[in-house]
């Protein structure tokens, strides 16, 4: 039998110089007491030797709001870390701040490594935003047959006629809802910022006026997003909005949205509501993007809405059962990258079956499109569900489609300008960027110049509050 020994490595404590990937290490703005994504250093050892980094530890020490993982340890402060020759670690690092009542705060430390004699440092940098937090302290449970769970939805109730004050964002946990004969006010300039399956719920009775008295613009809007703040989540869809969507207008509630920008949601606004003399939803100057499910979901409503751009949906971008709707000079725009969407921009039907087959009519008393876009990357992005025995009134004036022009059910005919006036359809608008989420138009557009004078004299400035009073184009911006 041969016996051999396998030879023991040796660290030692050297005056090494090491390198990192980086000087500085950026993280991205956080909420205070909200935990950042996980960025990553790596340092290497350059030379040949064996070394033992003498301590690895944070500025700041234990006070620090940083954390870092060295060697799959949680720490703040390791020591004698083993570096093999022409080796790297990495360290992992997160940031959890705290900025005790500033708005902003540029909140720093450093990693320090001390091999041997030699000190060297790696800065740390993130911008902390303070925030008022709405917490949940209810519970609605709403039983599902076995084996299923029971559904739960937390939510807290505001207080009545409450005005969100302007000066910090807002972070919603779970639904916060506003009661019956109550309201919330959210001003001009205001930041709503949602976490996963929240939302706000407007109760039967109460009210939601945002930006009503129409204070702020383009550049000054109502921002209405979930609560990450990395820039890789700047148009991801579903971050927010549970099982009732995301601002969820209950039967017989009342919402004004002006001068707003809501996106990144499941479904971003759902009005669910007997059909009323009145809207129950006015939407102007208002942009929904990139929303998972839906982009405004309506159940036999009653909505008006102008200089509205909804683009990108997974399910559809306008879906209205029943009621009554009118847009003017608005754009819808479903270039949704997932190759899974198999379902229209525009859904419009006045009927719905159960899970039997048993058909139910919803009168779609007025669906009115004036100076709009309706378009997308799918074949078909305008699908009208029609059920003779109930009421069906359209018509799109002055519009840009991309429609079946020879439906296979025969339901419509777009040669008929009674319900279609003065069409474009299934040719490109051109947008500048759609991409980018910019949706003006290119000087090339089919729908330049070609805008009914009515509906513009009705919405005589567009979503940039230009005026398009003399020769107007579709959709809510005017070139």
């Amino acid at each position: 039998m041969t016996l051999s020994c396998r030879k023991e490595t040796i660290y030692s404590v050297s005056n090494t110089t090491l390198r990192f990937s980086a000087d500085t290490v950026y993280l991205d703005t956080v909420f205070t007491t909200i935990g950042s994504s996980t960025r990553i250093l790596k340092v290497y050892n350059p030379t040949s030797e064996n070394i033992l980094i003498s301590r690895v530890f944070l500025g700041r020490g234990q006070s620090s709001y940083y954390r870092m993982n060295v060697n799959g340890e949680s720490t703040k402060d390791a020591s004698n870390i083993e570096l093999a020759g022409n080796d790297s670690l990495y360290i992992f690092i997160e940031v959890t701040a705290d900025v005790l009542g500033a708005n902003s705060l540029l909140y720093t430390d450093s990693i320090l490594f001390e091999t041997g004699n030699v000190r060297q440092d790696v800065d740390l940098v993130t911008l902390a935003k303070d925030a008022y937090f709405h917490y949940p302290n209810r519970i609605l449970r709403i039983p599902q047959p076995e084996p299923n769970p029971d559904i739960e939805i937390p939510y807290s109730i505001l207080s009545c006629n409450t005005t969100l004050a302007i000066d910090k964002p807002h972070i919603f946990y779970g639904y916060s809802v506003v009661d019956s004969a109550c309201s919330l006010t959210i001003l001009a300039g205001t930041e709503l910022h949602f976490h996963s399956n929240s939302g706000l719920w407007i109760y039967s009775g109460g009210k939601l006026f945002i930006d009503a008295n129409e204070q702020g613009d383009y550049s000054n809007p109502v921002i209405i997003q979930g609560d990450r703040l990395e820039p890789s989540y700047e148009n991801i869809p579903g971050q927010w909005g549970g099982l009732l969507g995301g601002i969820f207008i209950q039967s017989g509630s009342e919402a004004i949205i002006k001068n707003a920008v809501i996106k990144n949601a499941t479904t971003a606004i759902r009005v669910d509501s007997t059909a009323s003399v009145n809207p129950n939803l006015i939407l102007k100057n208002v942009q929904i993007l990139n929303n998972s499910r839906v982009g405004l979901y309506c159940g036999y409503s009653n909505v008006n809405a102008e200089n509205v751009i909804v683009a990108n949906g997974g399910l559809y971008l306008l879906y209205a059962l029943g009621g009554q709707y009118t847009f003017r000079h608005s754009t819808f725009a479903n270039y949704w990258t997932s190759s899974s969407r198999s379902t229209p921009a525009i859904g419009l039907t006045n009927y719905f079956e159960d899970g039997i087959g048993n058909r139910y009519v919803r009168n779609l008393n007025k669906a009115y499109f004036g100076n709009c876009i309706l378009y997308g990357s799918g074949f078909n992005e305008v699908v009208l569900g029609i059920e003779n025995t109930g009421t069906f009134n359209y018509h799109f004036n002055s519009a840009l489609l991309r429609i079946d022009e020879d439906p296979d059910d025969a339901s419509y005919d777009i040669t008929n300008s009674t319900f279609f006036t003065n069409c474009v359809f299934n040719q490109s608008p051109q947008f500048l960027d759609y991409i980018n989420n910019d949706y003006a138009l290119d000087s090339l557009s089919p729908a330049l110049d070609i805008g009914n004078s009515n509906d513009a004299l009705l919405v005589p400035f567009d979503l940039k509050g230009n005026s398009r009073t003399i020769a107007p184009d579709l959709g809510a911006i005017e070139r």
